[in-house]
């Protein structure tokens, strides 16, 4: 949805009732591309017979992922990618990415800010501050994100989970 309002956005011209529900579905697919990443993360970690203190239960990632706040998702992405035995490099987000889920974490902490005119049982404004940037760019950017996180991350995570199946079917027919 985000891509195609983008598109037509750049291909009509400006539209400003096209900004808000564009960089809030970018933002939405980024907040379930995450929660994702960090179900299968964790489904790795435990088939790699993780036992240390947090519990990566099924039931208590829900509870985990009950949240809308892009930080904490990422915060929680990188905890569980630093488990896995990858190379040291690919046990975080990327640097670049990291930037844009902050800056995306700054504008909409709570996922209400693009959602929502006001917060709080209507008390506060969403955006009380108008704030002009560079639509285009950031819109580009959060594109590049959402894609790199569905595209890139999970079919890495994919790829990493059909080799930890494999190993252990390997060990289980070898003996072992």
């Amino acid at each position: 949805m985000a891509e195609t309002a983008a598109r037509h956005w750049i291909a009509h011209g400006p539209d400003d009732l096209l900004p808000l529900p564009i960089l809030y579905n970018y933002r939405h697919s980024i907040e379930l591309s995450l929660n994702w990443l960090i179900r299968k993360a964790a489904q790795c970690v435990l088939r790699e017979g993780y036992t240390g203190e947090e519990d990566l239960s099924p039931d208590q990632l829900d509870k985990r992922l009950r949240t809308h706040n892009i930080r904490r998702l990422a915060d929680c992405l990188n905890r569980y990618l630093a488990l896995l035995d990858l190379p040291k490099v690919e046990q975080r987000i990327d640097p670049e990415s990291w930037s844009q889920l902050n800056w995306l974490d700054s504008e909409d902490a709570t996922g209400e800010t693009y959602r929502y005119a006001v917060v709080g049982h209507g008390q506060a404004p969403a955006r009380p501050v108008q704030q002009n940037v560079n639509f285009y760019e950031q819109v580009n950017e959060l594109h590049k994100l959402a894609h790199l996180l569905w595209g890139g991350y999970s079919a890495h995570l994919g790829e990493y989970e059909n080799w930890q199946i494999e190993y252990m079917e390997t060990m289980d027919t070898a003996g072992y």
